[in-house]
Parts: C-alpha cells; structure tokens; sequence
C-alpha cells in the first residue's frame, strides 16, 4: 500500500460508523414523530405533555446515573445551552400553533434543515455538494406538499409565524450545542441535563398558559408514559447518531417526521390520506435514499 493511499485511509470517515449513525437517525426520528399524533389525541394540553416527557425521561436517566456514582455539577451545567434550546423550542412551538394555524407552524418548522445545514458547513466544516442542496431542497418541497395537503385548524397569525420561526432557529441551536458537547459528555448524562434543564424552561410556560399537567384519566396517562418513553427513545437514538452521521444528513432526514406523522395519524386518528399526500412522502422517502446513499459514497471516497 502507497503513502498516499494509507493517508487517504486514514482521512477516510469509518463507512459502518456513518451507516449505525445513519439509521440510529431514521429510527430516532420515526419514534419522535409518534408525539403529535398522540398529543391531537389526548386531552392534556401540549405544554403539559412537553412537561411530562422532560421530567420523566430525567427521573430515569438520573436514577441510572446514580447506580453507576457517575455524578459530575461540571457536565450537567455544560448541557444548559442545549437543554434550554430543547425546552424553549418545544413551548415555542407549541405557543405557535395556538396563536397562528397548525398548518403554518408545521410548515415553518420543515424549514429546519435550511438552518442546520448552513451550520454544518459553516461552523462544523462539512462537505456540502449541489447534488446534496438539491435533492434536500427537493425532500423539503415534499414533505410541504404532505402537510399542505393535510387538514388544518386555527387562523393564520403573524405573530404566530415569527414564533414559529424562532422555534425553529432555536432547534437548530440545540443540534449545534449537542453535537458540540457531547464531545466531551458522555451520552446518558448529556440526556439527564438536556431533560433537566428543557423541563426547567417549561415550568414557566406551562405556569403562564395555565395548562394543567394532571392527567385526568388513565387513557391520559398512559399517553403521557408513551410519549415520554418512546420519543424520548428516539431522541436517545438522535443524540446518539451525531458523533457518526454528519450534521446536514442528519438535518435533512428530520423530513420524516412528517411522514410517519401522516401515516399515524391515518392509522391512530382516522384521518384520511390524499393523493397529493402521497406524492409528497413517495417524494421525501425517494429523495432521502438518493441523500443516504450518494453520502455513503462521499464516506467511502
């Protein structure tokens, strides 16, 4: 083997590596799309399901952390900047679409991955092709057409929409924060901070909305266990796939979201699927496995 082929070996991201990443993303993404379904479902104010999942994933992760004496004040407060971005992004949202449409506020939130990508190629220094630009812009336009198409409520609110937009810009901050820590914090007490602290942001949110958090029935409470357990799942599998795939795929395949949304919400709500729906997820899966797979290539170059 030649010099330059042992140094372009070595420059070489790890294939398998960007591939586990790669699908602990879809997978992540797929279980966090179960929460607006069973949030329209449920009769518990969002903010209070919000509320729930926080509290309850942080119970769970600091008992684990407290069997293995793995305590460390300097961790949890270097989690704070992602973890107020994860609270504040999710009551934003929230706040939202009581304010403008639901169709607005979804529809401003697929914008994501425009954020997200401007921040892996300009602070992280990712590659960033025109095939990918492309094709993402694409898979956006695609999962626009599903939601589009979808049923809406509420009245269009442009106050409504600028929270929206700082919603968004606010998620994206918790991708570039996380990714930026858990370089140095371990996986499990990055989650227990982020839970901590995006719970203490809720606390006033939930308090101004006047938003009762008890559950007022059994069928209520076993939504709230199933949101905080399998998104809050999902969003394990999301931190854990940012030190493995890169930040722009992992910003683009966030557009599954509203695919599995859509699907659920046909399967769970009754909620008819049109046409034009259908387009749009055929559009977001074909293009997200164009993404996947030109970026698996880019990895074995």
């Amino acid at each position: 083997m030649g010099m330059s082929e042992i140094t372009q070996s070595a420059k070489s991201p790890d294939t398998g590596m960007y591939r586990t990443g790669l699908i602990a993303c879809a997978l992540g993404y797929i279980m966090t799309a179960i929460s607006p379904v069973v949030v329209a479902d449920s009769n518990l104010h969002g903010l209070a399901m919000a509320f729930w999942r926080c509290w309850i994933a942080f119970v769970v992760l600091a008992v684990f952390i407290l069997i293995r004496k793995d305590l460390s004040f300097k961790r949890f407060l270097s989690t704070a900047p992602a973890g107020i971005c994860f609270g504040s992004s999710m009551g934003l949202f929230f706040w939202a679409a009581k304010i403008t449409s639901i169709l607005n506020a979804t529809l401003i939130t697929i914008l994501l991955p425009i954020p997200l990508t401007l921040a892996a190629f300009f602070i992280f220094k990712e590659r960033i092709t025109l095939r990918h630009v492309l094709v993402s812009i694409i898979a956006v336009c695609g999962a626009m057409l599903i939601v589009a198409s979808g049923s809406s409520s509420g009245t269009g609110d442009f106050k409504g929409d600028l929270l929206a937009v700082l919603a968004v810009n606010i998620s994206a901050g918790y991708f570039i924060f996380a990714k930026k820590t858990l370089l140095t914090v371990p996986l499990v007490e990055f989650m227990a901070g982020v839970f901590a602290w995006g719970g203490l942001v809720l606390i006033p949110l939930v308090l101004s909305t006047q938003a009762s958090i008890i559950a007022q029935s059994n069928a209520d409470l076993g939504r709230i266990l199933l949101v905080a357990l399998i998104p809050g799942v999902g969003h394990f599998l999301l931190n854990y796939s940012q030190g493995k795939a890169p930040l722009n795929l992992i910003a683009v395949f966030q557009l599954i979201v509203p695919v599995v949304s859509t699907l659920l919400a046909y399967w769970i709500l009754s909620q008819s699927v049109s046409a034009f729906q259908g387009v749009g997820m055929a559009i977001v899966i074909i293009t997200l496995g164009i993404n996947s797979y030109f970026k698996s290539n880019d990895a074995e170059v």
